[in-house]
C-alpha cells in the first residue's frame, strides 16, 4: 500500500501545485513558498490521504478480487486462446474442404487433377458470399428491430441491445453455414477418394454430422471464452475506473488542503468589492475536500472511546453537517476500529432494511480478512441466494422389450430467514466480530452508523425503526451512531417531558451537533476557496446561521456573479443574496395553506412596491393581525424580514476594517456570532430573536425595531 502511495502521492501533489488557482494564490502577500507548501503537504501526508481512504479502500476491494481470479484467469485465457485458434483453423478448414469437394468433382468429369489455383479461387468466392450473406442478414435484424422490439419508455431505440442482438444473430448465420460446409466437404472429399466416384445426394457417411457437431461445438466454446474475456475487460476497466475516481478524489483532498495552508498564512485582505472569478473549490457540492475539525467531532470521538458499546445519537438540525461528521467516524482510514455505514430507508421495513445491515456487515468483514470472514461468507450466501439440493436413485431392470424401474429422491430448499432468524444472525455475527476485534493485540472496535433517520416516514415508522434496532444495541464492543435532525425528533414527539420514550430507552447518549461558529465557517470556506476577503466570509456566515450547506451557497452564489471585466460591489452582493432569501422564503407557500398570504409578501416586486425591506415586517405584522391564527407565523416571518434589513444595513460598502475586526470577537453585542444566532432562533424562539435583532442593531447604530402592539 506504501509503494503505491510513494508512487501517486508526490505525482498528485505537483499536478496539484501546478494548479492555476493554487499558483495565483501563491503569489499572494505571505503565501508561503512552493517548497515549503511541498513539505507541509509531506508532513501532513497521513491526514490527506485519510480524505480519500473511502475511494481508495472501495479500490483495493475491487482490485483484490480480480487479483484472487488472476491464476483462473490464466487458465481461462489459455482455453480461449486454444478455442479461438481452433475455430479460426476450422473456419478456414470449412471453406477449403467445400472449393475442394467442388473442385475435385468438375475434375472427375474432366479426367484431370485439381489445381492449387483454382481451389483458391473459389475459397474467394467462397468468402465474398459469406461476406454477402452475413451482410444480408445483418441489415435484416438490425432494421427488423426496430419492428420487432418494444420501445423504450423514453421512445429511444435502446442501440446497445440492438447491436447485440445483430452480432448474435449474424454470428450464429456465419458459424452454421461454417459447420455444414466443413462436414459436407470433408464427407464429400472422402467419399470420392475412396470409391473413385462422384457421390451422388444418398452418398454420405454418418460421420458428417458428427463433424458439423463437433464444429458448432468448437464454436460454441470460442464464443463462451470471448464472452467472458469481454467480461473480464468490463472488470478491469472498472477496477480502472476506480483508481481513476480514488486519484481524483486525493487531488481534491490535495487542493484542499493546500488553500487551507495558504489561507492561514497570506494576509487576509479587507475588501469591500469581490473580485474572484474562479473558484473550482465551490464547484462541486459534495467535495471531498479537507474535513474541518469541530467541537462536536471531538466530543463524539471523547464519548466513542469511553464507552464499551451501545449507541450514539447525533442530533443538530438540518443541513448543520452531521453525515459529513459520521462519514468521518466511519471513516476506513481509522485504524482503531472497524466500521459500518448504513443509510436509513425512506420506506421503512423492518426485514429488509436488517437484511440489509446484514449484507453490508458481510462484505464489510469479508474484505477486513478477518477470522470470521467464513462466518460472514456462509450468512452472505444465505442472504443473497436461495439454495435447493436433489439427491436422487434410480434403477431399472428390463428384457424383451418390457422392463421395471424405480426411483426415489430427496430434495431439500434453503428457505428465506425469518426475522427472529435475521435478528440473530445479525446480532452472532456481531458479537463475533466485535468480540475478536476487541480480542486483537490493538484492542479495536466495531462502529455501526446509521444515517439520516429523519428519511423515515411517517414519524410513527421511526419510533418502530429505533425500536426494532435495539434489539442488536446491546452487542459488547459494538458501537451504534445514528444521525437524526432536530426536526425530525419533534415531528416524532420522541423526547417529551416525564416519560421514558422509545428515543431515551434506545439512545444512550447523545452529542449535540450545533451550527459552525465564525471562525470555523472561515476555515471551510479557505478549503474551497483562497483570498476570499473577511466581509464576504462574514455576510456568508450571518445568512447561513453556520450552516455548512447553506454556507457553500451562499459563496458559491457570490462567485457565480463575479465576472472577469469588473469586481462585484459588497452591497450589490449583500442585495442578491438577500434577495434569493426573500424569494426563497415566498416559495415556500403553500396554494391555500396557512399563511399563504403572508409568505407571498415576501416577493421581491411586492417587497419594493411596498417601501421595501425596511417596511416588509411592518406590512407582515398588519397582515397577520387580520389573518385567523397568523399571529404565530407573523412573527417569525416578522423577525426574518428585520434578520435581512439588518444584514442589508451591515454588510454594505462603508463596512470599515476596524468594523469586521470588532465584529469578529463574540463578545461584542452586535457580532457575527449574535447576527447567525439571531438567524438560528427565528422560528424556534421568536421574543428572544427579536430580542437579540434590537442588540445587534443598536451596537451597529441601525434604527431600532418598532414596538409590537
Amino acid at each position: 500500500m506504501s509503494d503505491v502511495h510513494d508512487e501517486v502521492y508526490p505525482r498528485l501533489l505537483t499536478r496539484a501545485l501546478r494548479d492555476p488557482e493554487i499558483v495565483a494564490a501563491l503569489a499572494e502577500p505571505g503565501a508561503p513558498s512552493a517548497d515549503e507548501l511541498k513539505r507541509t503537504a509531506f508532513e501532513h501526508r497521513a491526514f490527506v490521504l485519510a480524505q480519500a481512504r473511502a475511494a481508495e479502500e472501495e479500490w483495493r476491494r475491487a482490485e483484490a478480487d480480480l487479483r484472487a481470479t488472476r491464476r483462473r484467469r490464466r487458465l481461462r485465457r489459455l482455453a480461449a486462446w486454444v478455442s479461438w485458434c481452433v475455430a479460426v483453423v476450422l473456419v478456414l478448414a470449412s471453406f477449403v474442404a467445400t472449393a475442394w469437394a467442388d473442385r475435385l468433382q468438375a475434375a472427375y468429369g474432366e479426367h484431370r487433377a485439381v489445381e492449387v489455383g483454382e481451389v483458391l479461387e473459389y475459397v474467394l468466392y467462397a468468402l465474398l458470399g459469406l461476406a454477402v450473406i452475413v451482410a444480408a442478414v445483418a441489415f435484416v435484424v438490425w432494421w427488423g428491430y426496430l419492428v420487432m422490439a418494444e420501445a423504450p419508455s423514453d421512445g429511444s431505440p435502446d442501440e446497445i441491445r440492438r447491436l447485440k442482438v445483430t452480432v448474435t444473430t449474424t454470428a450464429v448465420v456465419a458459424f452454421l453455414l461454417s459447420a455444414f460446409w466443413l462436414g459436407e466437404g470433408a464427407s464429400d472429399i472422402v467419399w470420392q477418394f475412396t470409391t473413385g466416384h462422384v457421390p451422388g445426394d444418398d452418398d454420405r457417411y454418418a460421420w458428417e454430422w458428427l463433424v458439423v457437431l463437433g464444429t458448432l461445438a468448437v464454436y460454441g466454446a470460442a464464443c463462451t471464452t470471448a464472452l467472458e474475456e469481454l467480461q473480464q475487460l468490463d472488470r478491469d476497466d472498472e477496477v480502472t475506473r476506480l483508481a481513476t475516481v480514488w486519484q481524483e478524489t486525493l487531488r481534491e483532498s490535495l487542493l484542499g488542503f493546500l488553500r487551507g495552508e495558504i489561507s492561514g498564512k497570506v494576509t487576509r485582505p479587507h475588501a469591500v468589492s469581490l473580485s474572484i472569478g474562479a473558484a473550482p473549490g465551490l464547484s462541486n457540492v459534495r467535495s471531498p475536500d479537507v474535513h474541518v475539525r469541530t467541537a462536536a467531532e471531538a466530543a463524539l470521538l471523547s464519548i466513542a472511546d469511553a464507552m464499551a458499546g451501545g449507541s450514539v445519537a447525533l442530533a443538530g438540525p438540518r443541513g448543520v453537517g452531521k453525515t459529513e461528521l459520521l462519514k468521518e467516524l466511519c471513516n476506513p482510514a481509522r485504524k482503531n476500529w472497524l466500521s459500518v455505514e448504513v443509510m436509513a430507508p425512506v420506506a421503512y421495513d423492518r426485514r429488509e432494511f436488517m437484511l440489509h445491515l446484514l449484507e453490508v456487515l458481510c462484505r464489510r468483514v469479508r474484505a477486513s480478512g478477518l477470522k470470521t470472514a467464513a462466518l460472514a461468507e456462509r450468512e452472505l450466501r444465505r442472504v443473497r441466494s436461495v439454495q435447493t439440493r436433489s439427491n436422487e436413485s434410480n434403477a431399472n431392470l428390463g428384457w424383451s422389450g418390457f422392463g421395471v424401474s424405480m426411483k426415489r429422491g430427496t430434495s431439500l430448499a434453503h428457505q428465506p430467514m425469518t426475522y427472529p432468524e435475521i435478528v440473530n444472525a445479525l446480532r452472532t455475527l456481531l458479537r463475533r466480530v466485535a468480540a475478536e476485534l476487541h480480542d486483537a493485540p490493538e484492542r479495536r472496535r466495531l462502529v455501526v452508523g446509521v444515517d439520516e433517520l429523519d428519511r423515515i416516514a411517517p414519524a410513527t415508522a421511526a419510533r418502530d425503526f429505533l425500536n426494532e434496532l435495539k434489539a442488536v444495541f446491546d452487542v459488547p464492543h459494538c458501537l451504534f451512531v445514528l444521525s437524526v435532525s432536530d426536526e425530525a425528533l419533534r415531528e416524532a414527539d420522541l423526547a417529551p417531558l416525564g416519560r421514558r420514550d422509545a428515543f431515551d430507552s434506545a439512545i444512550d447518549e447523545v452529542v449535540r451537533v450545533d451550527p459552525l461558529d465564525y471562525e470555523t465557517s472561515v476555515r471551510l470556506l479557505d478549503t474551497r476557496v483562497v483570498g476570499l476577503p473577511a466581509p464576504f466570509s462574514a455576510l456568508f456566515h450571518c445568512l447561513s446561521g453556520g450552516s455548512p450547506r447553506d454556507l457553500l451557497r451562499m459563496a458559491r452564489a457570490a462567485i457565480a456573479r463575479v465576472t472577469p471585466e469588473r469586481p462585484c460591489p459588497l452591497s450589490e452582493v449583500t442585495a442578491a443574496l438577500v434577495g434569493r432569501e426573500l424569494e426563497r422564503v415566498a416559495n415556500s407557500a403553500v396554494p391555500g395553506g396557512h399563511g399563504e398570504e403572508l409568505l407571498q409578501l415576501f416577493h421581491a416586486p411586492l417587497v419594493a412596491a411596498h417601501g421595501g425591506l425596511g417596511e416588509l415586517a411592518a406590512n407582515i405584522t398588519r397582515q397577520a393581525a387580520l389573518t385567523p391564527g397568523g399571529d404565530k407565523l407573523g412573527a417569525t416571518l416578522a423577525n426574518r424580514a428585520h434578520h435581512l434589513d439588518t444584514i442589508s444595513g451591515i454588510f454594505t460598502d462603508d463596512l470599515t476594517e476596524a468594523a469586521v475586526t470588532a465584529a469578529a470577537d463574540p463578545d461584542f453585542p452586535g457580532s457575527f456570532a449574535a447576527l447567525a444566532r439571531a438567524q438560528r432562533e427565528i422560528g424556534r424562539t421568536d421574543v428572544l430573536a427579536r430580542s437579540s435583532l434590537q442588540r445587534i442593531r443598536a451596537a451597529w447604530g441601525l434604527a431600532a425595531l418598532p414596538e409590537t402592539g
